[in-house]
């Protein structure tokens, strides 16, 4: 299995169009003399087409007295459907954004040479409109949604039927000379809809906790990877991309959503250690060790000390470490980096851990380099929403990105180091002593 092609939903994975939607649905309503709804229960009625939106929305409207079943309401319902159609065409790209790394994953994908494919229930002239307006609109081989007719002029069945699958496999197929199968497919949702359609076509399925369909329902299908959002894919592009991918540990990171480096961080990482002969390597946040085994790995004589907080991400982390035969090159200390003393220079000292305490970890332990030695720290673009803070609208995280800005901060102005920033990965910087 080697994924060539990334499917993705729309509402829910690419973008949050969900308040836009439910704006002129709810002025479609009042237009037409009806209560307006919740912009909350509009949004958890999308997922399967405009006109099943407007029919629950009128249901609401009327406490559930709605119905199709006189020529009055048929009527009703067609100028409510209408009214909005005409409204949303208009005023499409209100309140709509991106989700936080998205832009980013897009670029990476189309870097790595991967097809990417939108799949949406919004007819694509729509859809086009907004990615341009968002700046994404080129990363994108495909659209399939309710305009998309086959060669006969058939109009694809959406979700949950595999029709617009069916159709994407063979229309790329034939755009670039391949012969890609199912087994080169990934789709990426966040309904349970997306879920069965790409379980029905049979290629591998992964559903987002933080969307705006019913995040239940949508792990009731047992999809066969699971994250909060879908940027967090682009750390496992290279090893969905391998034929016989048989790495245990980011598998078991994909499973239960561990963070791991991305691979053009860690790549950075390693490429650093070897070209300055780095021997010794101090890791604040071992996760499941993905990274210390990395860098051990690369010479017989390095050695790595890492200390992680979490009870399941250690007891993982020593087994993976004794699995790969590193026990004896890699010292695995289960405590709070905060208050934990650890003797002894190192080459490298690595910051990957709670992100809101880079500045005390840095502090903490400057004492612990060695003459020439560097602090690298990770994630300081996180998923680009250290550039652009409106790639976020949750209040939690947006305080976790100004932390990272501090934490830049304090590191430009810094006057014993002086610090180099990289765009690799999820952003790296290196420190070294002035």
């Amino acid at each position: 299995m080697s994924i060539q092609v990334y499917t993705f939903d729309c509402d829910g994975t690419i973008i949050n169009s969900g308040e836009d939607i439910a704006d002129c649905v709810n002025s479609a309503l009042k237009r037409f003399g009806y209560w307006e709804v919740a912009t909350s229960e509009l949004i958890s009625f999308t997922g399967d087409g405009a006109k099943n939106l407007v029919l629950r929305a009128l249901a609401r409207s009327t406490k559930n007295r709605f119905n199709l079943e006189s020529d009055y309401n048929k009527s009703q319902f067609e100028q409510v459907y209408k009214y909005y159609l005409e409204l949303y065409h208009k005023n499409p790209v209100v309140k709509t954004h991106l989700y936080a790394g998205i832009k980013e994953l897009l670029r990476v994908l189309k870097a790595k040479d991967k097809k990417v494919v939108l799949f949406t229930n919004k007819p694509e002239s729509i859809a086009a409109r907004i990615f341009e307006k968002l700046g994404i609109l080129e990363y994108f081989d495909l659209m399939v949604g309710p305009e998309t007719r086959t060669a006969d002029g058939n109009a694809i069945n959406l979700k949950p039927s595999t029709d617009g699958l069916e159709f994407a496999l063979s229309e790329l197929n034939k755009r670039f000379n391949a012969n890609w199968t199912k087994d080169n497919f990934i789709m990426i949702g966040d309904s349970d809809v997306d879920i069965i359609a790409g379980k029905n076509f049979g290629c591998k399925t992964v559903g987002l906790r933080g969307g705006i369909a019913n995040k239940e329902k949508m792990l009731a299908q047992n999809p066969d990877l699971c994250f909060s959002v879908a940027s967090e894919i682009e750390k496992f592009i290279d090893m969905l991309s391998d034929d016989k991918c048989d790495d245990f540990i980011k598998n078991y990171a994909m499973q239960n959503e561990v963070p791991i480096m991305q691979d053009e961080g860690s790549d950075f990482i390693c490429d650093y250690i070897k070209s300055h002969g780095v021997k010794s390597v101090l890791e604040i946040g071992t996760a499941i060790g993905y990274s210390a085994i990395r860098f051990a790995g690369l010479s017989n004589d390095i050695r790595v000390t890492t200390i992680e907080l979490d009870d399941e991400r250690y007891n993982a982390a020593v087994k993976n470490v004794s699995e790969k035969g590193l026990s004896e090159r890699i010292t695995l200390i289960h405590g709070d980096a905060l208050t934990a003393e650890i003797d002894g220079k190192f080459d490298l000292i690595f910051i990957d851990a709670a992100k809101a305490q880079y500045t005390k970890f840095f502090e903490k332990y400057k004492s612990n380099l060695s003459e020439n030695g560097v602090i690298i720290s990770d994630n300081l673009s996180f998923h680009g929403m250290v550039e652009d803070l409106s790639l976020t609208h949750n209040y939690s995280t947006k305080k976790l990105v100004k932390k990272i800005r501090k934490y830049i901060d304090f590191l430009k102005t810094n006057e014993e180091f002086e610090t180099e920033f990289f765009k690799k990965g999820d952003g790296i910087s290196v420190s070294r002593k002035k």
